[in-house]
């Protein structure tokens, strides 16, 4: 059993100047595998349990398995629309968050025995583009696509089998391999299918009258069955159908760390609440319906009190039934294991609860030490005389409470916690920390204090109202550190109430951009000290923009670049090595000397971050490839930089501009040599935090003298437009083929269609394709 302790490894007991060790009990440490009387988990926390009949349970009848899943009868698809099997109706509906309603889906003929009927319907479950519809009364599961809702199959057992005249499918649902799973309470199975449709051999048997199934995220499947005292119970079962008795729960608080939460409530009754998706409730960025009052209820209309909330038929309702609220018992009690100290007679400090105490709620803490460690029997048939500390908590401030130990001194320590309620509230305990040894300041007291037995129980008492505030203060600064360190000080992202990250950035004089995820910033922060001595240079700048883009260097790499090793670096030396002795799983080998004429091993490649900025200064020949040629008739500068007039040349009206400063031999120094373009990907143009962000940096970290201009880098590479090798061209996959009528033509956009055998080009106008 291990401990939440740091020791030192050269003292058995800490001395003064040491904190106490302790051990730490949670939901994460199993509670140290602790005895829980009328008390059960709920969620991270212990908590009384609710009274029996109280509360919702994993057995309720609409298939939702206490609202951890969807109701048996809704079904959401994989573009996020939800539908709802009306089994009164006998209809199939699906969700318009426009119109806040349900409507019909067509395609279903309603109540009958043809192929697009349904006779008794009752579970629904969707998965790969197919909603499957459990059609009890006709004794099939039928598929239909969710496009155009075409019937694609119907699951039923083989003709051959006994099954196919008997069996009755209820619900459905799907495991991580896409298998469907239905259950039949006619014949208390469980059926599987592949995904093709296929049978699976054996049917799971033993099962009480199987209904509704739902798939934990850990790949059980609960099934909603009748308990031997014939009440409706869930049974959960593994890959190969046996029953796992350790996940037995009957309250949705026991299993809701296997399932995943719901997009939307659902009530005991199986009404569903759908308010937040609806177009006029939802929020501005994830509306997708047009701003129209075309379609929807009159003006004039009551507005119901509750919008949003459908009964399990998909009809809307104003007034929703009153959640349930679980009524509690009124004690429970919690009896940790033996916590070991380690130490001969050690006098055992404090305990600290975590958690909250409503009002009508209470805690009561008791101790128990021993010298050697006890069975649980001889626990539980101890005397309440034998049970010490017993001191009452009514509230937490701050969320923690604390309590001096009473015990005598002793090696093991026991637990018992005692948690109170008025039957409507109950106290919820998320942590427990036990402290020991004492170390008391009373050692810098004369012995005389500690003498006697009483009154130096009554002076540690005593001096623990001052311990306490020594310690908190002697905890803020032993994690004072943190805050002169960048990667650890605190940052309003992260949930503190200061920014200390930016106030760390003002001792060195840096300014942080809020619009910077918290970890560049850091980053910053780590490096300014380096970066500062290349202020205001093309490498300084770079590096800063390597660090805001994100572009990470390899450790110890000043230039930024990344070596990508590859395994197969060494293939081309192999026959060059020299290997004597034996090696494992391989054959002896005898030692060779290496060849005189073995080449020298391949370099790995190394992979080098772009250069992000290129100075103008740097372009000192304007020549067109196949229209230039090196000697008199090249012209080193181009003649529109300026614009001067020249005589006899090109002054010519609306062409040209008088211009009567600086020299025209150095007019291409004058216009670009203090210009630079900084190149970036086009993401941050599409984000407004980091195109801000970008163009603040700029502004504070390029030369007083200089003037920027910005480059969006698309991914794509053409000649004239951008192509500049290293700046601003990509080199990716070719595009994808784009149909005509499925997506707009641009840049990135290649028309293309089956190749004709004859060659010629793919896109033919009047064959393939058409021009509006």
């Amino acid at each position: 059993m291990g401990k939440s302790v740091v020791r030192d490894e050269y003292l058995a007991v800490p001395m003064a100047g040491h904190d106490p060790y302790w051990w730490w009990l949670d939901a994460r440490t199993g509670w140290r595998d602790a005895l829980l009387d009328k008390v059960e988990q709920v969620g991270e926390a212990l908590a009384l349990s609710p009274a029996l009949g109280s509360g919702r349970f994993l057995a309720e009848g609409s298939g939702s398995f206490g609202g951890l899943a969807l109701p048996a009868n809704v079904a959401i698809g994989p573009n996020g629309a939800i539908y709802l099997l009306d089994l009164q109706g006998v209809q199939l509906k699906r969700f318009d968050p426009c119109e806040c309603r349900f409507e019909v889906v067509p395609c279903i003929a309603g109540r009958g025995t043809g192929v697009r009927q349904l006779l008794d319907p009752h579970g629904v479950g969707i998965m790969g583009g197919n909603i499957y519809i459990c059609d009890s009364g006709n004794r099939q599961v039928k598929v239909f696509s969710l496009y155009g809702f075409a019937l694609r199959t119907i699951l039923t057992p083989p003709k051959s089998s006994p099954l196919y005249k008997t069996w009755q499918p209820y619900g459905v649902t799907f495991d991580s391999r896409g298998c469907i799973y239905v259950s039949d309470p006619a014949n208390g199975m469980v059926h599987r299918f592949a995904p093709s449709g296929r049978m699976l051999e054996p049917s799971w048997e033993g099962l009480a009258a199987p209904t509704y199934m739902v798939m934990s995220c850990d790949g059980l499947l609960y099934v909603l069955a009748t308990g031997d005292d014939g009440k409706p119970a869930v049974v959960v079962l593994d890959g190969e159908g046996a029953i796992v008795p350790s996940r037995s729960a009957k309250r949705p608080s026991e299993a809701a760390q296997y399932f995943p939460t719901l997009l939307f409530p659902v009530d005991a009754q199986g009404n569903i609440y759908l308010g937040a998706l609806c177009a006029e409730d939802a929020p501005d960025e994830t509306k997708v319906c047009p701003p129209t009052d075309k379609g929807r209820r009159d003006r004039g209309a009551k507005e119901p009190p509750v919008r949003g909330v459908f009964d399990s038929s998909g009809n809307p309702i104003s007034v929703p039934p009153a959640p349930i609220e679980p009524a509690y018992d009124l004690e429970g009690y919690y009896y940790s294991m033996p916590l070991d100290s380690e130490i001969y007679r050690c006098q055992w400090h404090k305990i600290m609860l975590y958690g909250e105490i409503p009002a009508g709620a209470r805690l009561r803490v008791w101790t128990y030490t021993a010298e050697t460690e006890q069975t649980s029997d001889t626990l539980q048939s101890l005397p309440a005389t034998a049970w010490a500390t017993g001191q009452v908590a009514t509230s937490l401030i701050g969320g923690k409470w604390d309590c001096l130990v009473r015990s005598d001194k002793g090696r093991y320590l026991w637990l018992k916690v005692q948690l109170r309620g008025d039957g409507s509230a109950t106290p919820r305990i998320t942590g427990m920390r036990v402290e020991y040894p004492r170390i008391s300041l009373s050692r810098y007291l004369p012995a005389v204090f500690m003498f006697e037995p009483t009154s130096a129980d009554f002076t540690d008492r005593f001096l623990s109202l001052f311990d306490t505030t020594l310690r908190s203060i002697e905890g803020i600064v032993d994690t004072q550190a943190r805050f002169f360190d960048p990667d650890s000080t605190p940052s309003l992202e992260e949930g503190s109430e200061r920014d200390f990250l930016s106030w760390l950035a003002s001792w060195i004089g840096l300014t942080l951009d809020r619009h910077m995820p918290v970890q560049r910033r850091r980053q910053f922060v780590k490096k300014a000290a380096r970066l500062y001595q290349i202020r205001g240079t093309r490498e300084g700048l770079r590096r800063q923009l390597m660090l805001y883009l994100g572009i990470e260097s390899a450790p110890g790499d000043e230039r930024g670049g990344v070596v990508n090793r590859n395994s197969n670096d060494n293939d081309g030396e192999k026959s060059c090595s020299c290997a004597c002795g034996t090696q494992p799983g391989r054959e002896p080998v005898t030692c060779r000397p290496k060849p005189l004429n073995c080449a020298p091993p391949p370099t790995p490649p190394v992979w080098e971050p772009p250069p992000l900025i290129l100075e103008h200064f740097q372009l000192r020949r304007w020549l067109y490839a196949g229209a230039s040629k090196l000697g008199d008739q090249s012209v080193l500068w181009g003649k529109s930089i300026v614009n001067r007039s020249q005589l006899d040349e090109n002054s010519q009206v609306d062409r040209s501009q008088l211009i009567t400063t600086q020299d025209p031999v150095r007019d291409p120094f004058h216009v670009y040599a203090h210009k630079f373009t900084v190149f970036v990907p086009a993401w941050v143009e599409k984000d407004a935090r980091y195109r801000h962000g970008l163009e603040k940096l700029l502004e504070t970290e390029a030369p007083a003298h200089t003037l920027a201009d910005v480059r969006y880098v698309q991914p794509r590479f053409r000649i004239g437009v951008q192509s500049t090798i290293g700046f601003d061209s990509v080199i990716g996959c070719y595009p994808r083929n784009t149909a005509l009528g499925d997506g707009p033509l641009g840049e990135a956009s290649v028309l293309s269609s089956r190749r004709p055998s004859t060659g010629g080009p793919a896109i033919q106008i009047g064959k393939s394709s058409r021009i509006r």
